[in-house]
């Protein structure tokens, strides 16, 4: 896999794009999970509006995670820093993969449980949710260790494009 210096326009428009959509939907489900709870009863949905609202939004991130994924394998990613812990850097990648398993794992397991019915996706769904919202905390807070703590630029990697 290729290894530029750092990250191309796409790959940071989608990185945020996506982050902002997923911190969106963490803050509109309420109105799904009424929908959700309406639809299983057999009765009217009350909160149509926002259930359509919320997986119109876990639509477009499943697709923008593909493409996401389809840039990264074809273009690569930044090298961690050597000098940065070994064990950091570790964490760091788990929690990469972690935060990508979510952006597919979240928007799937969502429209099995309202395409389908199926109660076991939702509950899976909404386990994800409790994982997934300290997971984006602790790739945050390693980012933000990077800037301050590691003084390396990281962060400013994922804010300005580089050609290479």
């Amino acid at each position: 896999m290729p290894q530029p210096k750092g990250y191309s326009t796409i790959q940071i428009v989608l990185h945020w794009t996506i982050a902002a959509l997923v911190i969106f939907q963490l803050f509109v489900n309420e109105a799904m999970q009424h929908a959700f709870a309406d639809r299983l009863d057999g009765g009217r949905i009350d909160e149509m509006g926002g259930a359509l609202l919320h997986i119109s939004v876990g639509v477009a991130i499943l697709v923008l995670a593909a493409v996401r994924l389809v840039v990264r394998v074809v273009r690569g990613t930044p090298e961690p820093y050597q000098d940065t812990p070994a064990l950091l850097n570790w964490l760091g990648h788990a929690t990469h993969l972690l935060l990508y398993g979510f952006i597919f794992f979240m928007p799937l397991t969502g429209a099995v449980a309202w395409f389908l019915g199926i109660e076991f996706s939702a509950e899976l769904h909404e386990i994800g949710r409790l994982i997934l919202v300290p997971a984006i905390g602790f790739h945050v807070v390693g980012a933000l260790a990077e800037h301050f703590v590691f003084r390396n630029d990281t962060l400013k990697r994922m804010l300005r494009a580089t050609a290479d």
